[in-house]
């Protein structure tokens, strides 16, 4: 099997299995107990928390655990929307599904919710975002990097001019495709509320978190038991936080050499291939994601025929159920966007894998294009 569609899920680290079978095993208290079991289960999500802030350099009570990054983005949304006076909100047309859902709602509500297009690379001009920012502004909503076609955005320019426009508005970045692959730097950057998630970085499925900066109100849209300080209530999923918390212990960004190479081995040979292009292409792209058209041959075809060849790939967002082609394919003007596939990489992925991707590419290819 070779693994290829690592930006919808990445396989669980082995030391991650093992913090989360050790820790489900012994450790399955409620952190709100007061009895022993309860207060060990308590420390556990206090030092995955201190390991998550470690890694995005931030206070760990600026860290509030969540079930993923749809939720991180929804409470950041809705959370900084209902609590700030004035009704402009700006964001991207490509952003992810758990944004644009969230701007569609407010949409309905009466906010004036401008979304900036991007240029034929996939990223958004700086220039672009920072027209729109005028005193009314309430929020700014930018993902880091894009999850279909690895664009990265000009995020750490975006909060200081926001800052001197709009003082009270607030910054949310998602960086679920970011996060444990290059560099993010919230507090360096002027992000008010950043979104990371677990599984995107060999952690297990169903926990993310939500980076608050110290100081930043939020009106909460999950009530209960007043959890993660009232942000986001409900019983902590234990087991999948430490888990989280191993996952981000293994992050090395030394690994970005290596997935780069990788990533431009695929480009070089897959471009060899007659009638393929590369919907993106920007000089700011992450080793991590590559997104290429193969002519007339469907996206649905291509990925099926590697699919019996167990060779696990996307033709697009794997969090857009039911949907059909990519928005964000349409929003770059790509030529030929229904005959996208996506590759995407992890640490663990080899140059090896990467040969026998091509190979088998190649023939499928020239099969059907026979």
């Amino acid at each position: 099997m070779i693994y290829f569609d690592n930006s919808a899920t990445t396989p669980p680290a082995k030391e991650v299995i093992a913090t989360i079978t050790e820790y489900m095993a012994t450790s399955f208290g409620n952190p709100s107990s007061r009895h022993r079991l309860g207060l060990e289960a308590e420390k556990i999500v206090t030092d995955a928390r201190k390991k998550v802030a470690t890694t995005l350099s931030v206070s760990p009570d600026e860290i509030y655990f969540t079930s993923g990054g749809t939720e991180s983005d929804n409470i950041a949304i809705l959370g900084a929307a209902n609590i700030k006076k004035g009704k402009k909100i700006i964001t991207t047309s490509v952003e992810h599904p758990a944004v644009l859902r969230c701007m569609d709602y407010l949409e309905s509500q009466g906010f004036n919710v401008v979304r900036v297009k991007p240029q034929k690379d996939g990223t958004v001009k700086f220039t672009d975002i920072a027209d729109e920012i005028t005193p009314d502004t309430v929020l700014v909503s930018i993902m880091h990097v894009n999850n279909e076609t690895g664009a990265v955005m000009p995020i750490e320019k975006i909060g200081g001019i926001l800052k001197r426009i709009a003082p009270r508005a607030l910054f949310h970045v998602d960086a679920v495709q970011s996060f444990g692959h290059i560099p993010v730097k919230p507090a360096a950057w002027g992000i008010d509320l950043l979104s990371i998630s677990s599984h995107k970085i060999h952690g297990p499925k169903g926990v993310g978190a939500l980076y608050i900066k110290k100081g930043t109100s939020l009106k909460p849209s999950v009530f209960g038991g007043g959890q993660e300080k009232n942000i986001r209530s409900g019983t902590e999923n234990v087991g999948g936080i430490a888990g989280f918390g191993k996952a981000c212990e293994l992050i090395d960004l030394a690994d970005n050499v290596k997935v780069a190479e990788i990533k431009e081995y695929l480009k070089e040979n897959l471009l060899k291939i007659d009638g393929t292009v590369h919907n993106g292409g920007s000089a700011n792209e992450s080793p991590y994601v590559l997104n290429i058209s193969f002519g007339k041959i469907r996206s649905e075809i291509m990925l099926n025929a590697l699919s019996n060849e167990e060779i696990y790939v996307s033709s697009g967002s794997a969090c857009a159920s039911g949907s059909h082609g990519s928005h964000v394919l349409d929003e770059m003007e790509v030529p030929l966007p229904d005959s996208a596939i996506r590759f995407s990489l992890s640490r663990y992925n080899t140059l090896e894998e990467a040969q026998t991707v091509v190979e088998k590419v190649t023939e499928i290819a020239k099969n059907l294009r026979v």
